[in-house]
């Protein structure tokens, strides 16, 4: 049993680095993220008096730095995750804005190519409402929060946890992308080819921050997508249909079809998950060319000294 166990996990595994105490602890700290979140949001409201549809929006999105706060106290706090710090800022290779910005373009360009797929299908359509480039550059900037605090608790805390306690890769890249599918299970209008998609989202993601060292490339690819279809077309963002846009869906004549579904949007749909499936091909084939390996986050961190703590 213990030879068993020693191809299963490295030394450095500790008990809850186990994939369902790392979910567990992931939820809980979510959930107390939102709240604080909620709590900004509020204040936001009442301060800043935000009322307008512009305004709920940015609040939507925005809310979410509450994770980010929670994620990050959490992570200073405790010694033994502490160095998974290491994987947001510039310590990475890839963590560059060039990367950033590949991962924007991404997300951007398949979301963009989902969306005419359907339009050209006739399954939706979309007329031209407003544009403003100060909400659109503040929109960015809340869809990237939102984002991107997504990836920090999935492809930064999940993936890390269980790349640092597994022997093989792809019970991290495959692990947090399950946990960011069950993530979205609640969501309004969810199916299984939904719940697909978004596994694949999360593989695509994970691939990026494995093979090209880039935590800042899926910060990218997630906000290029959300806000490619929620802020420009007016779109669904897993379900969620959002007050300000800078494009209207006619949601009357929106029909179900290989490529849309009108309860969750393009991503419940069969042309979505195939061109995110083809997109996690071909991060790995580039990435396997590339032939470099990933930081490891916790090749200074002393392994003996956190036996004798109780954290």
């Amino acid at each position: 049993m213990k030879n068993f166990l020693q191809k299963i996990y490295t030394e450095r595994f500790r008990w809850y680095d186990e994939f369902f105490i790392v979910g567990l602890i992931s939820l809980i700290l979510v959930i107390f993220g939102e709240n604080i979140g909620l709590m900004i949001g509020r204040l936001l409201k009442n301060v800043v008096g935000w009322t307008s549809p512009f305004g709920t929006t940015f609040t939507l999105y925005f809310v979410s730095i509450g994770v980010w706060i929670i994620m990050i106290l959490h992570m200073r706090i405790f010694a033994h995750r502490r160095p998974i710090l290491n994987a947001i800022g510039s310590k990475p290779e890839g963590n560059t804005v060039k990367h950033l910005l590949i991962g924007l373009l991404i997300g951007f360009g398949t979301n963009i190519f989902c969306a005419l797929v359907a339009m050209i299908h006739r399954d939706i359509h979309v007329s031209f409402d407003n544009f403003n480039p100060l909400y659109f550059l503040l929109l960015l900037f809340a869809v990237f929060v939102q984002s991107s605090s997504e990836e920090l608790v999935e492809r930064a805390f999940y993936f890390q946890t269980l790349k640092k306690g597994y022997r093989s890769k792809w019970v991290a890249i495959i692990g947090n992308s399950l946990a960011f599918c069950l993530m979205h299970a609640g969501n309004n209008g969810v199916n299984n080819l939904a719940l697909l998609g978004i596994f694949f989202s999360g593989i695509m993601f994970s691939l990026a921050v494995y093979y090209f060292d880039s935590l800042w490339m899926a910060f990218g690819m997630h906000t290029g997508w959300n806000f490619t279809q929620s802020i420009l077309l007016g779109l669904p963002n897993s379900g969620k249909v959002v007050p300000y846009s800078i494009f209207k869906l006619d949601t009357a004549n929106a029909v179900n079809s290989f490529a849309y579904d009108i309860n969750f949007g393009i991503e419940s749909s069969i042309v979505a998950v195939l061109v995110q499936a083809l997109v996690c091909l071909l991060l790995w084939y580039f990435g396997k060319k590339r032939n470099k390996e990933p930081i490891d986050v916790y090749a200074d961190y002393d392994f003996k000294k956190i036996r004798q703590t109780n954290l």
